[in-house]
């Protein structure tokens, strides 16, 4: 008959078999397949949800990487943090999964010395992974993941030693969209890869005294409408050139370039001390700031010294070859 009639199921790890479609291949007429949804499954409950591994050669002073497990789409409040955390507005602490494990009974800061998380991830919440300060090596924060909230990865990488530090990662084609207040705060990172263009929002503090490793020619992407205060005010670690690529960031409500009004009556979307060191006397680390023109002037002389420090050029994003300084 030249017909061959066949049941379709659709499968894919971490979601619901699709319901069976029957369909019928004839070879005088393509087949064109319907789009199918499939509904996420059940996420691993209680100890399925990671794994702990001991590293080798650590049995004198046991170190572990942690594991979270597959198909586990929210790590939720203070989950897999190095111990109890009391979460803001919550009236009793969060218990870590972590706490009660006889591994952790003893300076549970130190145990975790590695992290790899899964790629069904979607949001991590606030002080889900709270003070792992041994975890160096590489982390890759999957192209999944969504939303990091406060606190998500604070002190992460922050040795005594400092004699290695955590290489921080985002996976290529990252939807993720915002880096929570303090996230990433007092850590030890070389930031090894750009910020993902998806990136709309970056809150106060979110990499503060965190980027110990110099970052050169650093890009705010386009899309991007929040750099909060502090949010990568850490000392020296930022260097070359800044491109702010977003036109997004101006300053609420634009004020003459000659006001007087002091940086903190502002309500602009570039924050106080966004990019600047934290010494007495304030100094840019960049040689110069590439931002849109509408952003530059949108902005008082007293707010650019509090968001960039002084010193330093300002140029249009589209003049490359620095040939025409904005006018401060």
């Amino acid at each position: 008959s030249g017909t061959l009639p066949l049941t379709l199921t659709a499968q894919k790890a971490c979601y619901e078999p699709s319901s069976p479609q029957n369909i019928t291949l004839s070879k005088d007429t393509p087949y064109k397949a319907d789009v199918i949804a499939l509904n996420p499954g059940a996420e691993p409950q209680g100890g399925n949800r990671f794994t702990l591994k001991q590293n080798p050669g650590s049995s004198a002073d046991p170190a572990y990487t942690l594991t979270i497990a597959d198909c586990v789409r929210t790590v939720t409040p203070g989950e897999f943090a190095s111990a109890s955390q009391t979460i803001p507005g919550e009236s009793t602490p969060r218990i870590s999964r972590l706490a009660d494990l006889p591994e952790f009974a003893a300076a549970p800061h130190d145990k975790v010395t590695a992290l790899e998380l899964p790629d069904s991830l979607i949001t991590i919440e606030t002080r889900a992974f709270y003070d792992h300060r041994k975890v160096t090596g590489r982390l890759v924060i999957p192209a999944s993941v969504e939303s990091i909230g406060s606190l998500a990865f604070h002190k992460m990488g922050r040795t005594v030693e400092r004699t290695s530090l955590l290489r921080l990662e985002f996976a290529p084609n990252s939807r993720l969209r915002s880096i929570g207040r303090n996230a990433f705060q007092g850590g030890g990172i070389h930031l090894a890869s750009p910020l993902p263009r998806s990136l709309e929002t970056i809150e106060n503090s979110a990499f503060q005294f965190a980027l110990l490793e110099p970052v050169s020619n650093f890009i705010i992407p386009e899309n991007v409408t929040k750099v909060g205060e502090l949010a990568f005010a850490s000392g020296s670690s930022l260097r070359g050139t800044l491109t702010i690529e977003s036109p997004h960031l101006e300053r609420t409500p634009p004020l003459p370039r000659n006001s007087s009004d002091p940086p903190g009556e502002r309500t602009g979307r570039l924050g106080n001390s966004a990019f600047n060191e934290l010494f007495s006397e304030p100094t840019n680390t960049f040689s110069a700031v590439f931002l849109p023109r509408a952003v530059f002037d949108s902005y008082t002389q007293a707010d650019l010294n509090a968001i960039f420090g002084t010193g330093g050029s300002y140029f249009d994003i589209g003049d490359t070859e620095k040939t025409n300084a904005l006018t401060k």
